[in-house]
Formats: structure tokens, C-alpha cells, sequence
């Protein structure tokens, strides 16, 4: 009988980064995943070293895994190696998909989302100002914000 490195399966279940692991490995190798025309069907590939789950385990541990990070491709178009991937939270992950609106001002280039939360414009405003308005990015950055008019109520016989 083989003997396993008992990191797979813990109590009887799989352990989060062995999920996190086969997921990957679905993407980039099996064409009937859902995911494959992104991962797999672009050219992105495993590097060798880690078609054993205990050396990826090892670099995850080594390189931050926690249970509440996911595994990041530095590099959107480099592939499942240890010098393009690290470990981050699921917002970051989120502005490094390929179909974020990447804005450059100032010699910076940040997502969308990244300016807004960096500049306090909330993210809608400047979505409008540049998709609907067509505005460019030194202004949609750098204008300041119209306070919302409220209606005011006028009652009579009252001093405002």
C-alpha cells in the first residue's frame, strides 16, 4: 500500500490549499472545466515542481498562506509558478483580473476601483465620469464632487 503525506485530507476532508491546488490544476488542464478558455486554453500552465501537491503545500506555507487568502498571479499572462504567485485577500485578487479598467495619471496605473478608494470618489461616480461622460482621467480624477441638491421643504410661518 502507498504511503501519502497526509496533507490532502484532514478528518476526512480535503484541506482548503488541496482544493485550492486541484482547482488550479482543473483550470489549466482539463478543457471540460468551466474555467479552462481562461487559464488553460490561453497558455497558462503549472510549473513542473508543483504537480505534487506536498511542494505546494510547502511553498504556500513558506509564502504566506493563510485560510483567508487566495493564490494570485502576479503576472495575469505568466503562469502557476512560484516567482509569479504570492498570496493575497480577494479584493486585491479582484483588481487583477484582466478586465479591469486599468487608468494611468501621473505616471500611476491603478484599476478603477483603486483610484476611486484612493481619491475617496465613490467607484460609480467615476465609472459615469469616464464611460457615460467620456471624460479623461486628469478630470474625472481631479473634479471635485457636486453636493447632492436636496429639495428643501419650505414651511410657512417658520423662520429658516
Amino acid at each position: 500500500m502507498a504511503k501519502t503525506h497526509g496533507l490532502a485530507i484532514i478528518n476526512g476532508k480535503r484541506t482548503r490549499l488541496n482544493r485550492i491546488w486541484r482547482q488550479m490544476r482543473q483550470r489549466c488542464f482539463n478543457k471540460n472545466d468551466s474555467a479552462y478558455a481562461r487559464y488553460g486554453g490561453r497558455g497558462i500552465k503549472i510549473c513542473p515542481r508543483w504537480d505534487n501537491f506536498a511542494a505546494f503545500h510547502g511553498w504556500a506555507l513558506a509564502n504566506g498562506y493563510r485560510e483567508d487568502l487566495v493564490i494570485e498571479r502576479r503576472n495575469n499572462d505568466g503562469d502557476y509558478e512560484p516567482e509569479n504567485c504570492i498570496w493575497t485577500d480577494a479584493i486585491q485578487q479582484a483588481r487583477n483580473k484582466r478586465n479591469n479598467h486599468i487608468i494611468s495619471y501621473k505616471g500611476k496605473d491603478l484599476p478603477m476601483a483603486e483610484w476611486a478608494e484612493y481619491l475617496g470618489i465613490n467607484y460609480s461616480t467615476l465609472r459615469s465620469r469616464i464611460n457615460n461622460l467620456n471624460w479623461k482621467p486628469s478630470q474625472a480624477l481631479t473634479r471635485p464632487i457636486r453636493p447632492i441638491m436636496k429639495r428643501r421643504e419650505v414651511v410657512y410661518g417658520q423662520d429658516n
